[in-house]
């Protein structure tokens, strides 16, 4: 085992999967007039991601086009997020539908390695019916770029910087320094990592810094499954208790903006959100995003 830390798991085209498309029929998803996933008949026909609609429309005169509906995104990738709790991992994050993070340490330990831990994952999300990529690594962005290689890598423990070195730093994720790094001459994440941090602070600021560290093979936040820091907690209590979703849904949306007025008078920025619900025979399910 190489001692790794994280472990993702990735659906792939999730967003088209989950309006019950099948891969023979060109399918793309698009949110503000960019194309946010298709599957591999529309690949075939020249459309990518971030591509615009009418490009897309042009290059795949047969494409179906499908506005994203992220909240029924988040509905139909709950019951992966459980089966995969209730077998492999007892608890996790989600970083967006099709795409979930966990600690892999003792997890990896408890089911006898690194690729028995890989395994299982991929059979859970199966038994639903849906692909599954995993990769494992000490960050979560490189652990999430492993998952995307073909049927996923294990980053041996250390090796997160050398394994991303030889990536274009488009890679990053910051289209700033996509534009402004090749014109500099650095075209590669391992040439970007080798520049001394103090000047990429000066010259590139915020951003720069932390695509540097990631660069660097340094993690930016551990995966964890509890909230640090100073408790910033909302929560509705039902009398009588209620046997409907909807109002529940309601309230939520309420919660969600006292929320956000209370972290913006503090002056600080959600990294996590937890969101509990009890209910009235004592059970409790928890989500982490």
């Amino acid at each position: 085992m190489t001692g790794a830390q994280v472990v993702v798991v990735w659906v792939r085209n999730f967003s088209v999967l989950a309006y019950g498309a099948a891969d023979d029929v060109p399918v793309t998803v698009v949110c503000r007039d960019a194309v946010v996933a298709c599957l591999a008949s529309a690949r075939a026909a020249g459309v990518r991601r971030r591509m615009r609609v009418r490009t897309a429309l042009a290059r795949c005169p047969g494409l179906r086009v499908a506005e994203r509906d992220l909240a029924a995104e988040v509905r139909r990738f709950e019951p992966v997020i459980r089966r995969v709790e209730e077998a492999v991992l007892p608890r996790l994050e989600v970083i967006r539908p099709g795409l979930i993070t966990g600690p892999s340490r003792r997890a990896s330990r408890y089911w006898g390695g690194e690729q028995q831990l890989r395994d299982r994952l991929v059979d859970a999300v199966a038994e639903l019916g849906l692909p599954a990529q995993t990769g494992i690594a000490n960050s979560t962005f490189v652990a999430a770029l492993a998952a995307r290689r073909q049927s996923g890598v294990i980053v041996p423990a250390g090796s997160d910087a050398p394994w991303l070195a030889p990536y274009p730093v488009g890679v990053l994720g910051v289209p700033r320094l996509t534009k402004l790094l090749p014109q500099l001459g650095i075209r590669t994440v391992g040439a970007f990592a080798r520049l001394p941090a103090g000047r990429v602070a000066e010259r590139l600021g915020v951003d720069g810094s932390a695509a540097h560290r990631i660069a660097r093979g340094e993690a930016t936040r551990p995966v964890t499954v509890q909230v640090p820091g100073e408790n910033y907690a909302v929560g509705r209590e039902f009398e009588p208790a209620v046997a409907r979703a909807d109002p529940l849904v309601f309230v939520a949306v309420e919660l969600a903006d006292e929320l956000h007025v209370r972290l913006g008078g503090a002056g600080v920025v959600r990294a996590r959100v937890e969101a509990v619900v009890q209910t009235a025979d004592g059970r409790s399910m928890t989500r982490l995003f």
